[in-house]
């Protein structure tokens, strides 16, 4: 999945998890991904629908499920990802976990094409 993402793209899950700050680079992301494998045992995430804003901009509707490996608290949860796609390459940019669609549909109509 990594391979989507530019280098020096950022990764900024802080609108849904507000004690983790935002990732930047490759590496970062790599590092936080592999840290929700350890944390999430059955990590599973399916996107379920997706909207092109246009200006190289995507919501994914999309679902999570997993059960803590510690607690064996079990979750299952919709967000939205708020991706920004860098045209000449296609690689993702930025990409912002938001709560729902909705919200992440405002967010980008606020941001600059």
């Amino acid at each position: 999945m990594l391979e989507m993402y530019a280098k020096d793209a950022v990764f900024d899950v802080s609108a849904v998890f507000t004690d983790v700050a935002p990732m930047h680079g490759s590496d970062n992301i790599r590092r936080y991904w592999e840290t929700l494998r350890e944390t999430w045992d059955g990590l599973r995430i399916d996107p379920l629908e997706g909207f092109d804003l246009g200006h190289g901009r995507w919501v994914i509707d999309q679902r999570m499920w997993a059960k803590g490996t510690r607690s064996g608290i079990e979750i299952d949860q919709r967000f939205a990802v708020l991706c920004i796609i860098r045209p000449e390459d296609k690689k993702v940019v930025h990409a912002q976990l938001l709560p729902d669609v909705t919200t992440a549909i405002s967010v980008a109509e606020r941001q600059q094409p």
